[in-house]
């Protein structure tokens, strides 16, 4: 099964992966690095499609 994650804010980041929590690692650093927020494990699995 692949996670996907298209990010909300209106920026071109995607992820898509096979490994959940490599999806995870690289939403939290994206929310980090681009929109100054810092996520939880859980808050970035409820943005995989």
């Amino acid at each position: 099964m692949a996670y996907q994650v298209d990010c909300s804010q209106g920026d071109d980041f995607m992820i898509k992966s096979d490994d959940e929590q490599e999806v995870i690692e690289h939403v939290k650093e994206h929310a980090k690095e681009k929109h100054d927020m810092e996520l939880s494990d859980d808050e970035a699995r409820e943005m995989i499609q």
